[in-house]
């Protein structure tokens, strides 16, 4: 494909999944609710439709990682679609630290982005569940509890070298590796 018709599609989707992001959070926000999961699933359910009734968004995808210039503008969209989430997060939990919803929500779009990817190569039902998975996982990062957690595990540093500790001190055989397996930081 040529560079030119690949930026011209690529363009169109992610105008079309910001489109529905604005407008499902002006509409949330105008109507004061906080229907973070609902607006979730209607965005991987945008997104898994738009790549489904395109088959070429594949090999889309696979001329955005191979240029530069592409990449460029997909990680420009990430931040700014980021920027829009965090935004509307913030409103919605404003005591909530706002670096903290910025990175949620840079990772929330990136694991929307490539989970869904992934999950339309599945064969059903696996596709299906692993969406569900998707909405699930990204539902819980932009929870409100879980950012209030996480604010209380300030200051991180801490944290690290305390669970850091942990992983250095002497277990034996099994016990070890199940800690380890989960999720202990080395």
């Amino acid at each position: 494909m040529k560079l030119a018709i690949v930026r011209e599609m690529w363009t169109r989707y992610t105008s079309t999944i910001s489109g529905t992001l604005e407008a499902g959070i002006r509409r949330s926000i105008q109507e004061g609710r906080n229907e973070a999961n609902h607006l979730v699933g209607i965005i991987i359910d945008r997104m898994s439709e738009l790549q489904t009734s395109n088959p070429a968004f594949i090999e889309i995808w696979s001329c955005v990682a191979a240029s530069m210039e592409l990449r460029e503008l997909n990680v420009q969209d990430t931040l700014q679609n980021a920027r829009v989430i965090a935004d509307a997060l913030q409103k919605l939990h404003p005591d909530s630290d706002p670096s903290a919803l910025y990175d949620r929500s840079l990772i929330a779009i990136e694991m929307a982005s490539a989970t869904t990817r992934f999950a339309l190569a599945l064969p059903e039902p696996h596709r299906a569940r692993v969406l569900l998975s998707l909405k699930t996982a990204i539902s819980l990062l932009l929870d409100p509890v879980m950012l209030d957690a996480q604010a209380s595990l300030q200051p991180a540093g801490k944290n690290i070298r305390r669970a850091g500790a942990v992983g250095k001190t002497k277990r034996s055989g099994k016990a070890a590796t199940a800690k380890r397996g989960r999720g202990t930081v080395k």
